[in-house]
């Protein structure tokens, strides 16, 4: 029944995210409320009471992206994400990783 989660480090989370907590037979989805300070330290604010108790250290994971629209293709679990393929019909996207040429 809880509604916040403590983290050591808040910064990968946003409000409207979806997470999994935990695996196998004790994971959960939750939706992020908010993200912040509690009484306790770093805190994943809750939309939604926990339905299980999970242990200390349990994995949190979450991607974080929100599609504008649905996708158009099926896509297997895990596929990778990018943003740096050619795009036909369109001029080529390159990321520079930072560092690089300073």
């Amino acid at each position: 029944g809880a509604t916040t989660i403590q983290v050591d480090n808040a910064s990968a989370f946003s409000a409207g995210q979806t997470i999994t907590i935990d695996s196998a037979a004790n994971v959960e989805n939750a939706i992020v409320r908010a993200v912040g300070f509690g009484p306790r330290g770093v805190e994943v604010t809750l939309a939604a009471p926990l339905k299980s108790a999970h242990a200390a250290g349990a994995q949190i994971s979450g991607t974080g992206i929100t599609f504008a629209k649905a996708l158009t293709l099926a896509h297997a679990k895990g596929a990778q994400v990018t943003t740096d393929l050619p795009t036909p019909g369109a001029p080529n996207k390159y990321a520079i990783p930072a560092g690089v040429g300073d």
